[in-house]
């Protein structure tokens, strides 16, 4: 691979990000059958095995009411939006589309494309365990996994072998670590790439061919680690919450009247996409990937620890916080998602007790850019201690 600078190989992966059904044509170009998968559940690997491109369905940011007549009003906007993806024909260039058993808001969205969009003989859907503490869940999910498997192989009329998993498996883990070490560059104090950048990479990561991004992060990582950085951060903003693949909002964090810099996102568009691994070198491939998806940061609608109360994730937002070191926390989630606006009731004195001070940001469809601009600006007045 030809040597590039940062910012070229960045301005890729932009490219990537904003052009992502450019890009998946040009891979079905090159003979590439494509699958889409509405969640972070569906075990890549196995596809990936079966020589098939996994696609993340993410949404438009477009006010639309068609799917009102599909999806309850009640239900997210990201849910309506993906809805509103397969009613458009938006991936009619999909092979195939998978969903796991996570929220029922997406769900429904899987069902409107399986029932309205051309998929009902093209679609699967992994039953996952509600409890993923819960001894049996890996069992559980072997046998999940295995029906995925059969299912992959009739459609493509080819067997997936243990050694097509472990490769998956493999370049899997490599991506994870790369874009893990991507992240730990937000750790410094003098930043060499932005929070924005970051998580542009990491949405990118999720619709390409991952072996060519894998070459891009090993390049892009050993050229920051030249880096002596851009500036030193300003206030250090993390968020946590739910699906969010809309980055102006955080180009607006970094854009504010104040100097402020993203330094961290728990989501399941961002860290808990690929904070985890899969065990490599294990005699029952499909074992492996269950553990390794059972270990991974649970998402709040399946983050229960039996007996006990617990949330798992908890764990990860404290080591976060202690790893990242950010000044404020912001809550972005979904209008209408009920587990994560409870996860907020619960992490609130969690960051109380640590003295950090945090805001709450809404979604829907259309971005309020001076309400949350305002909200911003006033939580990192109380960080500063600004006085009127």
């Amino acid at each position: 691979m030809v040597k590039k600078d940062s910012e070229d190989i960045i301005n890729h992966f932009r490219q990537v990000t904003e052009n992502r059904h450019e890009y998946a044509r040009f891979l079905q170009r090159k003979g590439h059958l494509l699958a889409g998968y509405m969640c972070t559940h569906v075990p890549e690997e196995v596809l990936y095995a079966a020589r098939i491109m996994p696609v993340r369905i993410l949404g438009s940011h477009v006010s639309q009411a068609m799917t009102r007549s599909y999806l309850h009003e009640t239900y997210c906007s990201f849910s309506h939006d993906c809805a509103y993806q397969g009613l458009q024909h938006t991936y009619d260039y999909l092979d195939l589309i998978a969903h796991s058993s996570s929220c029922i808001h997406m769900a429904e969205a899987f069902n409107v494309w399986v029932r309205f969009a051309g998929f009902q003989e093209k679609s699967f859907l992994l039953p996952f365990p509600h409890i993923i503490e819960a001894k049996p869940a890996v069992d559980f999910l072997v046998e999940s996994f295995q029906g995925f498997k059969e299912f992959i192989e009739e459609l493509t009329g080819r067997t997936v072998t243990d050694d097509d998993l472990e490769r998956a498996i493999k370049v899997y883990n490599q991506n994870r670590r790369l874009l893990k070490r991507l992240w730990e560059f937000l750790r410094l104090d003098n930043l060499p790439i932005n929070g924005r950048e970051v998580e542009m990479v990491t949405l990118a990561s999720q619709v390409m061919d991952k072996h060519e991004c894998n070459q891009m992060l090993e390049q892009l990582v050993r050229n920051l680690e030249t880096d002596s950085g851009k500036e030193a951060s300003g206030v250090r903003l993390m968020v946590t919450g739910g699906a969010c693949d809309d980055l102006r909002i955080f180009d607006l964090m970094e854009n504010l009247s104040y100097r402020a810099n993203l330094i961290f996102i728990d989501s399941c568009t961002a860290a808990r996409y690929f904070w985890f691994e899969v065990p490599e070198g294990e005699p029952d491939k499909l074992k492996a990937i269950a553990k390794g998806y059972v270990s991974r940061i649970p998402c709040p609608a399946k983050d229960n620890v039996p007996g006990t109360g617990e949330k798992k994730r908890f764990r990860f937002i404290q080591q976060f916080i202690e790893d990242f070191r950010p000044d404020g926390v912001v809550f972005v989630y979904q209008r209408f998602c009920s587990p994560q606006p409870m996860d907020v009731v619960e992490l609130k004195p969690v960051l109380n007790r640590l003295g950090i001070p945090s805001t709450e940001l809404e979604l829907d469809t259309i971005l309020p850019r001076i309400q949350f601009g305002t909200q911003l600006e006033a939580l990192i007045e109380i960080i500063n201690r600004v006085t009127p």
